[in-house]
């Protein structure tokens, strides 16, 4: 409470309030120098002269310390772990067997029929790509394009067909063109 009232005079001190005839520059402030004005303050009169010098002191090094140690540790669980997909052969002329070449007057159609076996441990999809030929001249009489997806370990039966109107006795040759295949 002393130390309050000590500051509370010494502002006043400090402003000037209380002072007889204050001069004004009309600028504000106090009016220095000059020969002019009142005489210069005393030191006030009345003020404690008993002030504590021994106030506390306030360091760093009252502070608690803090140190990593003091937090919780974590561990991520569970952990995660990436296994890549199985690799297999995209190339699937070997899982295609074919026969039966044959031509349908009834119908004007070349025939093959094919059998996909898939040996692979996932359902793949496989592009078969079919061509008839003439084998005199080898130009091309038809062509067929079959899409089949067939269970891992599983197999299954298409028939290529291909449409056209033969005038003349022909021979021809059906051969599978290619074979790709693709994880379904």
């Amino acid at each position: 409470m002393r130390l309050v009232a000590v500051a509370a005079i010494g502002l006043l001190a400090l402003t000037g309030c209380g002072k007889k005839g204050r001069h004004s520059s009309g600028s504000g402030g106090f009016v220095s120098g000059g020969s002019g004005g009142d005489a210069p303050l005393s030191s006030p009169s009345g003020l404690p002269t008993d002030l504590p010098t021994d106030l506390p002191s306030f360091t760093p090094s009252d502070v608690p310390s803090f140190t990593p140690s003091d937090l919780p540790s974590y561990t991520p669980s569970p952990s995660y772990s990436y296994s890549a997909p199985p690799t297999y052969n995209s190339d699937g002329t070997n899982d295609v067997s074919a026969t039966g070449c044959d031509y349908d007057e009834s119908t004007s159609s070349f025939q093959y029929t094919l059998t996909i076996r898939n040996p692979e441990t996932q359902t793949m999809r496989y592009g078969i790509s079919v061509k008839w030929n003439d084998q005199s001249t080898t130009s091309l009489l038809g062509s067929d394009y079959e899409s089949v997806t067939v269970s891992a370990g599983s197999s299954q039966t298409v028939t290529a067909t291909s449409y056209r109107t033969l005038t003349e006795q022909t021979s021809f040759t059906c051969k599978v063109e290619s074979v790709l295949k693709y994880a379904s």
